[in-house]
């Protein structure tokens, strides 16, 4: 599951990836105990242009192989659209993904001036 640290950076996300604004969008908010880990990966921890527009093969990489561990439920990345922010992925097959707690779906409507 891709997810990002605030409604706002997912909503930039999902612009960054559209070529029109969405329709029929919901909200899930995600509260992460401390008892769950979480790995995190730094800017410095990944490839040269890891910050253009097609995620390159090494970024693929480091996300299949962090799922493939089973390490974690959490691995925390930097926000390309949105320096300085995080994207959180969740992997549903780890045993701590049942303490991560979800709000109820929300409708979320993007602001009609956005273009």
């Amino acid at each position: 599951m891709y997810c990002g640290a605030t409604a706002s950076l997912c909503a930039l996300e999902v612009l960054a990836h559209s070529a029109k604004l969405p329709a029929d969008m919901i909200f899930i908010g995600a509260g992460i105990p401390k008892s769950v880990s979480i790995r995190t990966i730094e800017e410095t921890d990944l490839p040269a242009k890891w910050t253009g527009p097609v995620a390159t093969k090494k970024t693929k990489d480091i996300g299949t192989s962090w799922a493939k561990s089973g390490a974690t439920a959490v691995l925390s990345v930097p926000s390309v659209v949105v320096p300085n922010e995080r994207n959180y992925l969740l992997n549903p097959a780890h045993p701590d993904f049942s303490k991560i707690l979800f709000s109820a779906p929300k409708r979320f409507v993007f602001d009609k001036r956005l273009k």
